[in-house]
Order: structure tokens, then sequence, then C-alpha cells
């Protein structure tokens, strides 16, 4: 630990704490409910413990006689408020920092990111210097987390253990925000986290034709639109509901997303398929007769022109799950299932990545959800006709 606090007396306590080049340092502190307004007081002492039992017995003598200690508190110098570079920032004041960068204010999830900081990081970091957060404090926040259960919202905590992977994710973030502080110039040590940040060896299932052709029979029109864009773009749900009018080029034939995907910001460029054109030819013909349009040019809303929300997606989805007695997903298995296809037609992998919109092969790998009758198919030695890939859906591809 970094440091620790301990009674040393009947009202004094001791601040011990490691310093950056690791030697322990005390401060002691006065502690006691005052007399006059029976408020809690806690008053520095120095680092001198003979020094600060003097200081405490003139304390006492004060409260006896019913001092004002507010008026001492109104009467002392405001400290200086660390500028995080000639005196590195607590991981709070940090907290506080980071969202104020303009690249982290783009980012599409960051209010769940402060989220996250608000309820798990900041209650655990929140004390500790920038400068003196090591692995063991790392390993500590984990054990904790994982002793924890899930916070459903307004319905509390729930039965439910916090899994490895959502501490994972709260890590990335956390490590994320170390490194921002160290790309900024300001005092910080990262500390290791190899091996701490735990992926999943996939990142969802591929649902099968059979699968798709029953949620499309028993979802809305709206719905079935944005599912099928989905599946051929590779859109996620929060970049599906941002797309505008203009991010459409039809004469190159993709789709530009503005400051690339919502979550991580990476450039994505999903392709224009066949199937997409006649999508968007449909929601025009609509317009066109309803004369209603979303004022800020998106493409998918409601028939009344207003956003779609998220909650709308996921009613459709546990409902049509029911309908079409299929196992359990989420729309983001859509992009599972597009790219998967996409291995199974044989579309490069940096292609695929591009289109996609990620950075990195081995989270691309992750949302590849191929069977052992890919490897037979690919191979040509199955006697059983898969029908994997249909003729149809590659030729709405071109």
């Amino acid at each position: 630990m970094n440091q620790k606090f301990e009674r040393v007396s009947r009202h004094l306590y001791q601040r011990r704490y490691r310093t950056a080049a690791g030697d322990w340092s005390s401060l002691y502190y006065a502690r006691f409910v005052c007399r006059l307004k029976k408020k809690c007081r806690v008053i520095p002492l120095g680092s001198e413990e003979s020094a600060a039992k003097d200081k405490l017995k003139k304390l006492a003598a004060q409260d006896v006689d019913c001092h004002d200690f507010d008026l001492d508190r109104e009467r002392m110098p405001v400290a200086k408020e660390r500028d995080g570079k000639s005196e590195p920032f607590t991981f709070a004041e940090w907290a506080d920092k980071y969202p104020t960068f303009d690249d982290v204010k783009r980012k599409r999830s960051l209010s769940t990111d402060l989220l996250l900081i608000k309820l798990h990081l900041k209650p655990f970091f929140g004390r500790m210097l920038l400068t003196e957060i090591a692995r063991e404090a790392l390993t500590r926040y984990v054990d904790a987390r994982l002793a924890k259960t899930l916070i459903r919202g307004k319905k509390g905590e729930s039965k439910k253990a916090v899994s490895r992977g959502t501490v994972s994710n709260e890590l990335s973030l956390f490590r994320r925000m170390l490194r921002v502080a160290l790309r900024e110039e300001y005092k910080v040590i990262v500390p290791s986290f190899e091996g701490l940040i735990v992926r999943t060896e996939r990142g969802g299932r591929a649902l099968t034709e059979d699968e798709e052709k029953k949620l499309l029979a028993v979802y809305p029109p709206w719905m079935q639109r944005l599912a099928e864009f989905a599946d051929e773009t590779c859109l996620s749900q929060g970049d599906l509901l941002r797309v505008t009018e203009d991010m459409i080029d039809a004469n190159t034939g993709i789709i530009r997303l503005n400051s690339g995907r919502g979550k991580t910001g990476v450039e994505q460029i999903p392709p224009l398929t066949s199937r997409c054109r006649q999508i968007l030819d449909e929601i025009e013909a609509d317009r066109e007769q309803s004369k209603v349009r979303n004022v800020h040019g998106l493409v998918f809303t409601n028939p009344n022109g207003s956003p779609i929300t998220k909650g709308q997606i996921e009613y459709q989805i546990e409902k049509a799950v029911k309908l079409a007695g299929i196992r359990k997903f989420v729309f983001h298995n859509y992009r599972n299932t597009a790219l998967t296809r996409w291995a199974r037609e044989g579309i490069n992998v940096d292609v695929a990545m591009k289109a996609s919109g990620h950075s990195s092969v081995q989270m691309h790998k992750r949302y590849v959800d191929l069977q052992e009758t890919d490897i037979a198919a690919a191979f040509g030695t199955s006697q059983i006709a898969t029908g994997i890939v249909t003729e149809e859906r590659v030729a709405n591809r071109k």
C-alpha cells in the first residue's frame, strides 16, 4: 500500500505515505468534535510527533473555551492548486481534467466512460497520486471488483457477480486515462497492465441465415431495414443511428462516417451494397409519400421522423427472439454476422478490417465466428450441402 492511516492516541492520528523516491513519510492530524458547533474537525499538525502532541494540547485547551475553529479555517491561506506538472495530480483531480481534452470530448462513449469513472475508478483510485499508482493497486482493484455484484440502474445491485470482461473494460479505460496524462506531459507513471486486461476469444456469435429470415419475418418495417443494413455494412447500432444522408456516397459505393466509429474513432468505410441501395430507395419513397423528413438528415428514423432509440431496438429484439424461437442475441451480433460472412466469401482481411473499422487483427478475429462446416466447405470435403453462402446474397453485394 502507498499510504496508511492509524490512531496514535486520543484525537491524534497519523498518515504514513510513500514518496516518489520510495521512502515513507508521516503527517499528523487532530481529529475531534468541537464543543461550540458540534462539528468534526480535522486539523493538520505537521510531520513531527512531539510537536504535533504539543499543538494538540493547545487545540484541546481552545476547545474547552468553546473556540470557533471556523474562523481560523477562514483565515488559513488557500492551498495551492496542483497543476499536475510541478506537482502530480491525484487520480480524482485527473478524472476531472481528463474530459476537457478535444479528442476525449469527441468520444461517443464519453458519457459511459464518465459513469464508470464516477462509480468505480474514482472511489478506488481517487486519493492516489498519478506517480504512485503501482501494479499492485491494479490487482487489488480487480479482486475488489470481482467480489462485487452488478448494478442495474435504478434497480440497484443485482445478484449477478461482476464479470472479468467488465473489469477488463474498466481497466482499459483506466489505462487510456493514464496514457492521455503521459501524452499531455503530466507527471504520471503508467504501470504494467499485462495479464490484467483479459479478453474473450470471441466477441459474440454470428446469426445463421435461417435465424435471420425468422427475425426479419417478425420485425416491423423500420427494424427490418435497420437489421439488414447492419448485416450488409457491419455498422454498429450507434453508428447506424447517426448515419446521415450526406454520408452516403452513391458514386463511389461507400458510406463515409464522420470522425470514424463512434466508440473508438477508428476510420470505418462500409460498403454500399445493392441491398443497401434498395433499402435507401425504400426509405426515400416512404418519405416522399408521407412528406416527413428528419430535420438533421438522419437516414434511419421512426415513421414520424423522430430518431430511433436504443431502447426501441432492444425491445424489438427481445420480442423477436421469443416470437421466432431462436437463441438469444444482441444487435451488435450483426457485426459478427457480417464479418463471418465476409470471411466465408473470401473478402481480403485488410479490406474487411477497413470496412468494419477494426484497427487490430486480434480484435477482428474475435468477431469472426467460423464453424467446422466452414472448414469442410472451404476445402470441398463435405458431402453435405451447407448452403452457408447463397448466390443471391453474393450477388447483392456487387
